[in-house]
């Protein structure tokens, strides 16, 4: 009996209906249209296709769908949508998410025209490996597809790749082999595995046990724990030991932060003050799933005798390595290995020392004024008690990720955000893939006025897809983040520098915004907006949100020069601008 024909594009569609997909982002290119029209005309299609305002868009919200359901999708057209896709690609193959970007490219008799004769169809370079060379650096998979013979086996052999190493891949199309006819999937698509050497894992995980012998111990959970889905083993893990544990910035809310054993995020010197102090007098620190990346880590040094490091397949002990471990399996064997051994459950606070209800560290001499600053601190400290678990927040990179870090989150996986790769933009057009991918909960983005002027089209999205996101824009005026980095002088305030050079006493003018009325973008995009200068203004705003049930955007107004205390830290040092100053030294 003759084997069942479909086309190319359909059976793509049956592969990414296999893997649950349910929303494909994107922008539609005359390329990608077989494709798209295939799904379009299935009047059964499990896909709802998302004509996101531009690529980068569509890029960010795939990478935060994956995140939360598991595997994401994105459609764009040829070297114009591509090559404008590639920073989102890039943030997803850094941060490990499971993305497939989908390129539908000219037709067979467009690249022989552009090779024989150098005539050049719509965006075409005239090197017809041009989009898929540039793919391979942040892909770990990546494919052309020119016609249906070998189609079936190079759409598995991608989407494969993609479930094995959770890391995006790369889909290339010609527009005529859409619609030429392949055989229909016969056998399913590979289980997601993280099989290592289990010897490996359990050496290692002696190695710990001996470690932790008669010291004090506590546990630092990573953003593996999430990706892997192993959260279940990481809780076996601490309740069966009865210990402690504190996440990266980025492994934030790997498991709800009302367990009782949760004791708040730890990054390095960027962690609020109380927690950094008492997680380092812990006498070993183990480290499950944490990646070592400069904002993740705030400074803080991982190579000391007592850390211990389990991330990216192998253990760090000390000096010592281990190789080839799978970290389920090793936070498998390091339970089953710690009951043996006699050791402490280090309590980062005691009885007269209580945990507190949030882990700010906003200015108690602001805070105790009769009418305190709206400040980042301040903001975050009052947001607090606003979040809840029907939110999923969503922290952009610089200042608003920083102060967001305080924020109890009590939802497995309710905090989002880039802080690895740190795109400024990524919050408000990840909010669209979060609300897609649960729709039981309502995003709350916090995204400054730089980040948001980048990205701001997705609110346009999000009131076409009728979703009721709420976005704080945290107004300083500037690229506070980037001042910071290369010169703090302006956030010193009464310990600032007077230079003889103007420019290093102020913030730099090519930091400084054009000042928008973002509350009155909900004129073109649709939804509720507000502007906020105190917070008891703030106070009035928050206590409409639960009855509004669209798009809302909050204009925050924050002095220029306020920071988070969570980075004060860096006004205490040179910035890479103040070698001028013959008391700094940047060796």
């Amino acid at each position: 009996m003759a084997e069942q024909k479909i086309s190319v594009a359909k059976y793509l569609q049956i592969r990414l209906e296999e893997l649950g997909l349910t929303h494909l982002f994107g922008i539609a290119g005359n390329y990608t249209a077989p494709f798209l029209n295939t799904i379009l005309e299935d009047k059964n299609a499990k896909i709802k296709i998302v004509n996101d305002t531009n690529e980068i868009n569509a890029g960010h919200c795939t990478d935060a769908y994956a995140r939360q359901n598991g595997f994401a999708a994105v459609a764009v057209t040829y070297g114009v949508g591509a090559f404008t896709l590639l920073n989102s690609v890039a943030g997803s193959y850094v941060e490990h998410c499971p993305v497939l970007v989908i390129n539908g490219a000219p037709t067979n008799k467009d690249q022989q025209r552009s090779l024989v004769q150098g005539m050049l169809a719509s965006h075409m370079t005239g090197d017809m490996y041009s989009n898929i060379n540039v793919f391979r650096n942040v892909t770990v998979a990546a494919e052309q597809i020119t016609g249906s013979s070998d189609a079936p086996y190079k759409i598995d052999a991608v989407l494969n790749a993609c479930l094995l190493y959770g890391r995006p891949v790369y889909l290339e199309v010609f527009e005529d082999a859409w619609r030429m006819e392949c055989n229909a999937p016969v056998t399913p698509l590979v289980e997601k595995g993280t099989s290592k050497c289990q010897t490996s894992a359990r050496k290692a995980a002696q190695r710990v046990a001996a470690m932790a012998r008669g010291k004090e111990i506590i546990f630092w959970g990573g953003i593996e724990i999430q990706r892997y889905g192993i959260q279940k083993e990481f809780l076996d893990l601490i309740e069966t030991t009865d210990t402690e544990f504190v996440t990266s910035i980025l492994g934030k809310s790997i498991v709800s932060e009302n367990h009782r054993k949760f004791r708040g995020v730890f990054n390095g010197k960027a962690s609020p003050k109380d927690v950094k102090e008492q997680f380092e007098k812990a006498q070993v620190k183990i480290g499950l799933g944490v990646w070592t990346t400069g904002k993740n880590l705030g400074g803080f040094d991982v190579w000391k005798e007592d850390t211990v490091l389990a991330n990216h397949s192998g253990v760090r002990i000390g000096a010592s390595y281990v190789a080839n471990v799978s970290l389920k399996d090793f936070i498998i064997f390091l339970k089953e290995e710690l009951t043996k051994v006699s050791f402490s459950a280090y309590e980062m606070y005691d009885t007269e020392k209580k945990l507190p209800k949030s882990f700010f560290v906003a200015d108690d001499s602001i805070a105790k004024n009769e009418k305190p600053l709206l400040t980042y601190d301040t903001f975050f400290k009052r947001i607090n008690s606003f979040i809840n678990g029907s939110h999923i927040v969503v922290a952009d990179a610089g200042f608003p990720l920083l102060g967001a870090q305080g924020i109890r989150i009590a939802e497995p996986n309710g905090f989002v955000a880039q802080a690895s790769w740190l795109s400024i933009g990524y919050s408000v057009p990840a909010a669209t893939g979060i609300k897609c991918a649960r729709p039981d909960k309502r995003p709350v983005v916090f995204v400054g006025d730089g980040a948001f002027q980048e990205t701001c089209q997705a609110i346009s999205t999000q009131n076409k897809l009728k979703h009721d996101t709420i976005v704080f824009v945290l107004d300083n005026g500037i690229y506070g983040i980037e001042q910071m980095l290369v010169n703090p002088n302006p956030f010193r305030g009464a310990d600032q520098v007077d230079y003889d050079i103007p420019d290093l006493n102020s913030v730099y003018d090519y930091n400084e915004m054009h000042r928008w009325k973002y509350a009155k973008l909900v004129d073109v995009f649709g939804g509720k907006g507000f502007e906020v200068n105190t917070l008891d203004e703030l106070e009035d705003v928050l206590q409409q949100l639960d009855t509004i049930k669209e798009n809302t955007i909050i204009h925050v107004n924050i002095p220029k020069t306020s920071i988070p205390e969570a980075i004060a830290y860096k006004t205490e040092e040179p910035g890479e601008d103040e070698f001028l100053d013959k008391d700094w030294s940047l060796c």
